[in-house]
């Protein structure tokens, strides 16, 4: 399955993370070993065959701008991770408190003794595992994930997750 990238800083990222992957030392490199992608009939066949390690057993062919003359493959990756995840932009109205605005990540992700279900909104202490996923996936904060998956009130993004 061919995956392309084309968002320029997540690039040193990649490739970072598929050198990591086949064991190089990447030292203090920032590593991106993940991606998340719309949810579609392809999506949900990959689901339905994953392993019990829910592996696939379809490589990952990842290229950089694959439609443009500027196209480079970037590597494979045999037997990634798959998981089905949901991002919602919602409304969390306390009876006690004002509403306020949330991003909510639905899905396991594979973290170890992580939380299925994540949150993030404005004001949150930095840190937090959602500032950690949105890192790992490439983006600097949390609003610059919100503003890629959902950016405005009320959006939900269906995907799925790779991870290699």
């Amino acid at each position: 399955m061919l995956l392309s990238f084309s968002v320029p800083s997540m690039l040193p990222y990649i490739r970072a993370g598929l050198r990591q992957r086949v064991g190089e030392d990447v030292g203090s490199e920032r590593v991106k070993r993940k991606t998340m992608r719309t949810r579609g009939a392809r999506a949900d066949k990959l689901l339905a065959a994953r392993r019990m390690d829910e592996t696939i057993s379809t490589d990952l062919h990842l290229w950089w701008k694959s439609r443009t003359p500027e196209r480079e493959r970037l590597g494979t990756v045999c037997f990634p991770k798959l998981y089905p995840i949901d991002i919602w932009h919602t409304l969390v109205d306390p009876p006690d408190a004002p509403a306020y605005p949330v991003i909510r990540i639905d899905g396991p992700r594979g973290w170890r003794n992580g939380d299925a279900m994540l949150f993030w909104s404005e004001g949150d202490e930095p840190g937090g595992q959602f500032e950690r996923e949105a890192y790992a996936d490439g983006f600097d904060t949390p609003q610059a994930f919100r503003d890629f998956f959902v950016p405005n009130m009320g959006d939900r993004f269906d995907g799925v997750l790779f991870k290699w």
